[in-house]
């Protein structure tokens, strides 16, 4: 039997497996150690994995704005040009002061501007018929002293013939009384006939001249009455005269004022408030969508507004604190700061529709409001007060996650499951 076997028994025995074997080996000291290391590792591992929890945070933008909002003035239409600056920068205006002036220009092949051309011309008008108003005004004012003056020399001899008239009556009634106290002496034959004639004839003479000036003094009184009308007349003539003219200025006055308006545009403030961004400069080219200034509430707090994009907009409601930091101060140096949402809106907004802002949002957006915990940021000892305007990064928490389940999240993900 054993010489049909190839190799000894031995060998064979070697080979089979046995439960219990004849050296029972005792394990190192270092590899206890080692293991019971790796045990509570694995279990605080696990442990922290259970009981951690993962927060997470949405990155947004924001700036700082008055709560009432700034107003942005632009121009009433595009392409004008920038003709006067009328306020400077940090100048506190009211409702409808004037801001700037804007023009239009038109220019000949010739390189001449039409609109000054023809404002020019309207104005040598008006300059002429002022000129004209003026002459004219003159002329009566002459012809009117004139016959002023010929109307006083007609009653100063007018007050003269009455004078000589009085005389005159007073001749004529001795010559009267003379010719009866001849034509009685006559009768009782103390003088002759030809005495009598003598003294008639002189009492005709009297006659005469009184009759004369009677004539006279109707005469004058007949040339004042012409000359009153006269000057009546004239200052009648006047006064239309000057009310054609006047007419003729106010034509050409509307026309002047109607190309002026329609050459040169006034802007004014919309609304009281401290004026702010003005960065426009006279001669500049105006565009739709730069604003010439703004208009800033005076003395007014600053507010935080934040575009929420879409994805994070469920998870943000009011009440629920911000981590801000600001660009203007390096939080490395300055920290973040506190800010409290108050307000969220409850319309989307689309990118089209987000103007007037510091950012351009590439995603539709939620607006919200948020109040800040201090209107200042403290440096060194001084007290540095937030601006409207300045631009800002926060942090907001809108979820928690535990740490296992963020850790499994591929798998429940692919699972369908819901975290």
């Amino acid at each position: 039997m054993q010489a049909n076997t190839l190799f000894r028994h031995q060998v064979l025995e070697a080979q089979q497996q046995r439960i219990n074997g004849q050296v029972l080996l005792r394990p190192r000291v270092s590899f206890v150690v080692i293991t019971i290391a790796l045990f509570v590792w694995l279990t605080a591992v696990v442990s922290w994995l259970v009981s951690g929890n993962y927060t997470y945070t949405q990155s947004v933008s924001g700036w700082l704005e008055p709560p009432a909002g700034v107003t942005h003035v632009y121009s009433p239409q595009p392409g004008t040009i920038i003709d006067e600056i009328l306020v400077a920068e940090n100048t506190v205006v009211e409702a409808g002061t004037p801001l700037i002036r804007l023009r239009r220009d038109t220019v000949f092949s010739h390189n001449l501007n039409a609109g000054l051309l023809q404002t020019q011309e309207i104005k040598h008008q008006i300059e002429r018929l002022h000129s004209q108003r003026t002459i004219t005004e003159q002329n009566y004012q002459q012809r009117l002293k004139q016959l002023t003056a010929s109307l006083q020399t007609l009653v100063d001899d007018q007050h003269q013939l009455q004078k000589m008239k009085t005389l005159q009556s007073q001749k004529l009634a001795l010559a009267a009384r003379q010719r009866d106290a001849m034509q009685a002496l006559v009768s009782q034959h103390h003088a002759s006939e030809y005495q009598f004639s003598e003294v008639q004839s002189q009492w005709f003479n009297e006659h005469y001249q009184h009759e004369q000036l009677s004539r006279e003094l109707l005469k004058n009184a007949a040339e004042q009455q012409s000359l009153r009308f006269e000057r009546s007349t004239t200052r009648q003539q006047q006064a239309l005269a000057l009310l054609e003219i006047d007419n003729q200025l106010s034509e050409q006055q509307s026309r002047l004022n109607q190309h002026l308006s329609s050459q040169d545009i006034l802007v004014v403030a919309p609304a009281k408030g401290r004026v702010s961004q003005l960065q426009v400069k006279k001669g500049q080219s105006t565009q739709s969508a730069i604003p010439l200034l703004s208009l800033m509430p005076e003395h007014a707090t600053v507010e935080a507004r934040l575009l929420i994009p879409v994805s994070a907009a469920g998870f943000v409601e009011p009440g629920q604190t911000l981590q801000v930091r600001y660009d203007a101060f390096p939080y490395t140096q300055f920290g973040t700061h506190d800010a409290v949402i108050t307000t969220l809106s409850s319309h989307l907004l689309l990118p089209q529709e987000i103007a007037q802002t510091p950012f351009q949002a590439e995603q539709p957006v939620y607006l919200a409001t948020a109040t800040l915990s201090s209107n200042h940021i403290q440096f060194a000892s001084n007290e540095v007060a937030l601006r409207a305007g300045m631009t800002f990064a926060a942090e907001i928490q809108i979820r928690e996650r535990n740490l296992l389940q963020w850790l499994f999240e591929p798998l429940y993900a692919l699972h369908g499951g819901v975290l």
